[in-house]
């Protein structure tokens, strides 16, 4: 019997049944502000909750980070043409404290210098590092070539190789790191072995001998606590950013990433550097634009091994190896898994579009191909809440691979989806067989969703005999009474694909989705181009599926 495309995918989902603004090199303008100086933060807007009804705290910030100054005691050191330091490397930042604040001047060329923090601010007065843009709104450029540093004596080890792993350098020595320091309105480039030639170079501290960056030199890296990186273009570095937390006595705690760009980071030919490479206790990244990774690399564009991750109102633009990879803990094996917060996973409001060739998935979470913890200790095995998202699938079967919205690996791994467009952009003609998920992990809640016409399986159908099969049932939601229904052809999404795929007037996805569950952050904005976000308010009446509201 010959089967249409219709009768077979009805088939299958019945098997189930039975079974969820950037400018060149030279500089990028980005909106920064000027007015009432503080301590390097932009303006102040509602975000989680205090924590009783289980949402996580977190601020979403405005449009402009404002120029950062002094607080209490601290001192106000400013460099630039005219001002009282011509260059970083005169600035005893070896020495900065609670309340220091460094201004960074934009002029016509780069500072070839690097940075090296390892002292501590205090919550209410922070160490902050922060660029001032030129008339035009240009930022100053940090870049890392042949770059100078000023010398730090921390230990053996680190003065021979920490000390060159980053052009902003946020670290110390063990049980006495660097907390409560804030970084904005700068853009960071130049610490890569993009070929790994040995040609990227930086001074060595205190001589004229220069020496090679490492392949995984990173435009800032981070060891301590509480941590904001604010209003930052970070580019053409191994990783865009770095961190990790390697033990009590080496932590990593506390980072937010706020309306930064982070793109073209990477090594050619290698998958080991990414735009964003963190393993923290605590990592929230919001109104940010990640991607696309270097050309020749094959990165990732967001990797995390954090617990409490909480993603929100950002744009992810492929090509790169993954777009979102949530991995397995490693070097935190021992202690974030025991964490509520490394239990939870929020990605809400993003747009992310994929890669035409290579790996498509959108989102991951579980472990690498190789698994980075013995035994599987690490595994992911809570709850990720996707909602209010828009990922946009590319790339045909004669050019890409693992064509799947969610790839989950762990059947631990407990999926809530719910008010998502999940669109597939195809303009070959070649059949691409998309699929929801892979042949694991478990769905609890997958509701209002918008998919693509093209879905030709709930799980993955890359093994012909066992296609649509889900090896965690019956611990898994019945996708087949829901997902089908959910189907439309791409005209009735009606998404602008000039305009980061906001919808149109004659969208099925307005007024369609459902109220956000009270324990759960509310998707109050929205990103806005070229980086930050706005405001977003119900226009009808109900949310819009998606990550904009029409």
């Amino acid at each position: 019997m010959k089967l249409t495309k219709k009768v077979i995918m009805v088939a299958l989902f019945a098997i189930i049944g039975i079974l969820s603004c950037t400018k060149d090199k030279a500089g990028v303008d980005i909106p920064t502000g000027t007015d009432n100086p503080t301590d390097g933060g932009g303006d102040g807007g509602n975000g989680g909750g205090d924590g009783s009804t289980g949402i996580p705290n977190f601020t979403v910030r405005g449009d402009a980070a404002q120029i950062c100054n002094a607080k209490g005691n601290g001192k106000l050191y400013e460099v630039g043409p005219g001002k009282e330091y011509e260059k970083i490397i005169d600035i005893p930042t070896e020495n900065l404290g609670p309340g220091d604040a460094i201004r960074i001047y934009a002029k016509d060329e780069p500072y070839y210098e690097r940075i090296v923090i390892t002292t501590k601010g205090t919550e209410q007065a922070p160490i902050c590092v922060c660029g001032v843009p030129d008339a035009s709104g240009k930022l100053p450029i940090l870049d890392g070539t042949n770059a100078r540093v000023r010398p730090v004596d921390i230990h053996p080890y680190f003065n021979s190789n920490t000390a060159y792993s980053a052009v902003i350098l946020v670290f110390g020595s063990n049980d006495n790191h660097p907390e409560y320091v804030n970084i904005s309105n700068l853009q960071i480039q130049g610490a890569h072995q993009f070929n790994e030639d040995d040609t990227q170079k930086t001074y060595k501290m205190g001589t004229d001998e220069l020496i090679p960056y490492g392949r995984a030199a990173a435009g800032i890296s981070l060891r301590g606590k509480h941590f904001d990186i604010f209003n930052c273009v970070i580019r053409y570095n191994g990783n865009g950013i770095f961190g990790a937390y390697s033990g009590s006595d080496e932590p990593l705690v506390n980072v937010t990433l706020s309306n930064n760009i982070i793109q073209d980071n990477g090594t050619f030919n290698v998958d080991r550097q990414h735009n964003v490479y963190i393993e923290s206790e605590g990592l929230v990244s919001i109104g940010n634009q990640f991607g696309p990774i270097r050309e020749g690399s094959r990165g990732v564009n967001y990797k995390s091994r954090s617990a409490g991750d909480i993603i929100l109102y950002n744009r992810f633009v492929g090509p790169a190896g993954r777009q979102i990879n949530l991995a397995e803990a490693e070097n935190s094996v021992d202690y974030f898994p025991q964490l509520d917060s490394f239990k939870k996973t929020y990605v809400a409001g993003n747009i992310i579009e994929g890669s035409t060739n290579g790996a498509s998935s959108i989102l991951h979470y579980g472990h690498d191909v190789n698994n980075a913890s013995a035994d599987e200790r690490g595994k992911r095995s809570g709850d990720l809440y996707a909602y209010n998202n828009t990922f946009v699938l590319k790339g045909d079967a004669s050019s890409s691979y693992r064509r799947l919205f969610f790839d989950v690996t762990f059947c631990e791994g407990k999926l809530h989806a719910f008010n998502n467009v999940l669109y597939y952009e195809n303009n070959t003609g070649v059949d691409s067989e998309i699929s929801i998920m892979r042949d694991r992990g478990s769905v609890l809640n997958f509701s209002n969703n918008l998919i693509t016409s093209a879905t030709r399986a709930a799980y993955v159908t890359r093994i012909p005999q066992n296609e649509q099969l889900n090896i965690c049932s019956p611990n898994t939601l019945l996708l087949a009474p829901t997902v089908q229904d959910m189907m439309v052809p791409n005209q009735d999404f009606g998404l602008d694909a000039n305009n980061m795929y906001r919808l149109t007037n004659n969208s099925k996805a307005i007024d369609a989705g459902i109220e956000i569950p009270s324990n759960l952050p509310k998707v109050d904005y929205q990103f806005k181009l070229p980086n930050g976000v706005e405001t977003r308010s119900v226009n009808g009446s109900g949310i819009d599926i998606g990550a904009f509201e029409f």
